[in-house]
């Protein structure tokens, strides 16, 4: 007893928790001013989407409910304002009629715009990740990062210790999100050596490069470049001592600056370096050694220095000394060659200021002549902001030959794909694989294909201007159709229409109507080619007095959405189940069809068709003697029994107008009354077919025969489930399920 009372207190309890959320909910609904006295009319408030809040008049009163919203107002203007995360605020003025009918006020929403968006991504290096990301001069955090901006061009740079500045110029728009694979480029580390500069005197000042080095002789240089540098050595009243010295990375180089020679007014000193090792170096005539040489105690005035070398032309160089002072010369030697052997080369270009290399030796820019020796050689002209001009000649001796550089303008151009290592073609001809960089595209209208297998190959055409740099992004589609069109095809299959099932496509189709009670059917897709399809089906249908198996076809002829047309054919063959009327017969339709497609939703066929039939009603009469009920090897139905008492003088039922209606739908007469029915109509119909669902269609027929004979099966003298007349006129309604 004691638990049967705290039940019943518990659920008394709970039932006015639920009255009291009820009140405070209606109560909510009713706070605003204008809801404060019950309305009148009807009136419903949706949008698109649906879910908005809903205010009345002014969101500071409170919001009175979510889309779609139902209430009744008075006969009065109301502001209505709906509110949804993500989009516009919504606003319309309505103004009540006062009608029992239910107003309904629909309020499309707007779309708030996306802000544009830059996606810094680390696909194409990975270096780049962890790199500092500034937009127009402010940080945005490390790669990989997606930025938030404003529309128009923007400054994207990356700074990441070790490698060079990244920076490109970005245009984005709203609603659009730019996605950019920068590459890092590392900067080279620099490669140094040790100096040691040792002096014939204590506490000399040293200069490296004309630079003052911290301390005196004898002193060490460290972190010196790899390369030529000339040491200066100075200590008063000695002239000045100089020296150019070759410092190798990793390893130590040492001089010795002799300055006690100098001191109290004494000649000069000559240092000669060449390009030939073992050359010799004549002073006035007089060898003073091989190079490198150095030549002390000269006297002060012009002389002549001469380099020599088996091989080699003489180098001849006129050289001024001041007292104390200390020179040093390189002089190169070039390879002999005979006048016989030796041919003139010019180079011209239209473009100035572009710079020549002859086998791999700049000799200054352009126009250019010079003698060099017979035989093939490879000329190069470069200019920034052009494309390099290459060609391999052939000199013969005596001869004089121009070569013309054409220099054409080139643009710069980066390639990326999604996915990366795809094939890209510059004009038909194939460049390499993304990430790319080509830094010599010509000017002017430029062709681009990104392709890679299992992909839709990506082609843009980009109009490159000299100097210029682009980057393009290849998004690439996976071959074949998309998810969304695969899903607009689904949408638009039809069972009836004339665009017929793609390869891989079916559908199931189950009506109700008349005269065929219920009609399943199943079609298959055979596959299409160019604006010609195939697709079959079979299927079976009952009017209960005979159930029928067909078969059918139908050819697309034409397809240019939103029309469609073709033929199709259908045979259908069936008789009386579960009795022995011998009653059967069969159908045959074949005509044309043409179709209007909407959307992918709505698909309205028309169709005009002949319809040929062949029926037997009655089973054959085995006997038929005047006087006496006829035998036949079946069951017949009551008409065909009925009709034989007549034709053999037995009294029967029929009266005489029903036995001329049974005559007149058959169009036979005597014996030939139990024989088979035959006919041909022309049959026209309507067909509408709607997308309910992705998978779902409903569909309704309408088709007759008009001002035509009526057929017999379809009267109530033949088929007991049929009306009595046949109208001529038949209908169906049903669903599609589409696979």
């Amino acid at each position: 007893m004691k638990v049967a009372h705290v039940l019943r207190r518990s659920i008394a309890l709970a039932f006015g928790l639920l009255f009291l959320v009820a009140l405070a909910g209606q109560a909510s609904a009713q706070t605003h001013p204008r809801l404060a006295k019950a309305g009148r009319y009807p009136v419903r408030i949706d949008s698109a989407p649906p879910g908005a809040t809903v205010y009345i008049d002014r969101k500071e009163l409170g919001a009175v409910g979510v889309t779609p919203w139902e209430t009744k107002l008075l006969a009065e203007s109301y502001t209505i304002i709906l509110e949804l995360d993500g989009y516009e605020l919504g606003q319309k003025t309505i103004k009540i009629a006062r009608s029992r009918k239910r107003q309904d006020t629909f309020i499309p929403l707007v779309k708030k715009l996306d802000p544009p968006r830059i996606d810094v991504r680390t696909d194409a290096d990975s270096s780049v990740f962890g790199a500092t990301v500034i937009l127009d001069g402010q940080a945005q955090g490390s790669a990989p990062v997606l930025i938030t901006t404003t529309p128009g061009r923007h400054l994207l740079e990356l700074k990441k210790e070790g490698y060079d500045t990244f920076s490109s110029w970005q245009e984005v728009k709203v609603n659009e999100k730019v996605t950019v694979t920068p590459v890092l480029r590392a900067i080279a580390k620099p490669k140094l050596g040790t100096v040691v500069v040792e002096a014939d005197v204590a506490d000399a000042t040293v200069l490296l490069d004309g630079n003052p080095v911290q301390g005196t002789t004898p002193v060490v240089i460290t972190d010196v470049l790899e390369g030529l540098h000339v040491i200066e050595v100075r200590k008063e009243p000695a002239l000045p001592w100089k020296q150019t010295v070759q410092v190798t990375a990793g390893a130590q180089s040492k001089v010795r600056a002799e300055l006690k020679a100098t001191i109290g007014g004494q000649g000069g000193t000559i240092r000669v370096l060449s390009n030939v090792a073992g050359a010799h170096v004549f002073l006035d005539g007089t060898d003073m050694g091989a190079v490198p040489v150095d030549i002390k105690d000269v006297k002060t005035g012009e002389h002549v220095l001469e380099v020599k070398a088996p091989g080699y032309q003489d180098h001849e160089e006129r050289v001024t000394i001041n007292a104390g002072q200390a020179l040093v010369l390189k002089l190169d030697l070039d390879a002999e060659a005979g006048k016989a052997d030796v041919g003139t080369l010019k180079v011209v270009s239209a473009v100035p200021d572009a710079d020549v290399f002859i086998d791999g030796a700049a000799i200054g820019k352009v126009p250019q002549e010079k003698q060099v020796a017979r035989g093939d050689h490879f000329v190069v002209v470069k200019l920034p902001g052009f494309k390099t001009f290459e060609q391999k000649i052939r000199l013969e001796a005596g001869q004089t030959l121009t070569v013309s550089a054409d220099l054409r303008a080139v643009g710069r151009l980066r390639i990326v794909s999604d996915p990366a290592g795809a094939d890209v073609l510059i004009n038909g001809v194939s460049v390499g694989v993304t990430p790319i960089d080509l830094n010599e595209v010509e000017v002017g209208t430029t062709i681009v294909r990104v392709q890679k297998a299992g992909y839709r190959d990506w082609d843009e055409t980009l109009d490159i201007k000299g100097g210029a740099n682009e980057i393009r992004e290849a998004k690439l589609k996976v071959a074949g159709k998309s998810d969304g069109e695969l899903k607009d095809e689904q949408r638009g299959l039809s069972s009836f229409g004339a665009r017929t099932l793609p390869r891989g496509r079916s559908t199931v189709d189950i009506g109700l109507g008349y005269p065929y009670f219920l009609e399943t059917k199943v079609t298959v897709g055979a596959g299409r080619m160019a604006n010609f399809g195939f697709d079959a089906g079979v299927g079976v249908r009952t009017l209960g007095s005979r159930t029928e198996i067909g078969l059918g076809v139908r050819l697309m002829l034409v397809d240019n959405d939103p029309f469609s047309a073709g033929v199709f054919g259908d045979l259908w063959w069936g008789s009386k189940l579960f009795d022995d009327s011998k009653r059967n017969g069969a159908t045959f339709n074949a005509g044309g069809v043409a179709s209007l497609t909407a959307f992918t939703r709505v698909t309205i066929t028309g169709r005009a068709y002949l319809n040929i039939f062949s029926d037997r009603h009655c089973p054959e009469r085995t006997t038929a003697v005047q006087g006496q009920a006829a035998t036949f090897d079946g069951d017949p139905i009551t008409v065909c029994q009925e009709y034989s008492n007549a034709s053999t003088g037995v009294q029967p039922q029929l009266t005489a107008a029903e036995i001329a209606r049974a005559e007149s739908l058959t169009g036979e007469k005597g014996s030939d009354f139990f024989t088979r029915d035959g006919g041909i109509r022309l049959m026209m119909s309507v067909i509408a077919e709607v997308a309910l669902k992705q998978r779902w269609n409903g569909w309704f027929v309408l088709e007759g025969a008009p001002f035509q004979s009526e057929r017999a099966l379809f009267t109530d003298s033949f088929s007991a489930p049929m009306l009595k007349t046949d109208y001529e006129t038949y209908a169906r309604i049903g669903a599609t399920y589409k696979f």
